[in-house]
């Protein structure tokens, strides 16, 4: 069964979108979206973009205001309202932050304990030569005279 609006007085659109809608419409009118054909859902999508546009503009968007009729129909039926600007911060810095915790793990226990073990066994198989005096190219030590 289609829900629909009742206009009893000359309402503007701006106000109809900025006024309090029923609890539960969003799923009802999603619902009924959905079960239109794709023609019908283009047509209301394209009749319902000037005024979606108005509704962004208002102060009941802009103050986040989730139970209007606006917000209804143009964010939970259409999907026109994308995600905030501070919502796609958060989800970049936490992208980075979790490759740089990648990296982090990467050099500590991987190429820290790679490269340094080498460095390690090169530094054990040297022998002492603190106490020899070179001559030309043959090295003689000092302890055996």
């Amino acid at each position: 069964m289609p829900y629909y609006v009742v206009f009893t007085n000359n309402i503007n659109v701006q106000d109809f979108l900025t006024t309090k809608a029923p609890t539960g419409l969003s799923k009802l009118l999603l619902k009924e979206y959905n079960e239109r054909s794709s023609l019908e859902q283009q047509d209301f999508g394209n009749r319902a973009q000037a005024p979606c546009d108005q509704y962004f503009d208002s102060d009941s968007y802009q103050n986040g205001e989730k139970d209007t009729w606006g917000y209804a129909v143009c964010c939970d039926v259409l999907g026109l309202c994308g995600m905030s600007g501070w919502l796609i911060f958060l989800i970049i810095l936490i992208v980075l932050g979790v490759l740089a915790s990648a990296g982090t793990a990467l050099w500590f226990f991987y190429l820290k304990r790679f490269f340094g073990g080498k460095e390690e066994k090169d530094e054990e198989k040297k022998e002492d030569y603190s106490n020899t005096e070179d001559i030309g190219s043959v090295e003689i030590s000092v302890a055996t005279y």
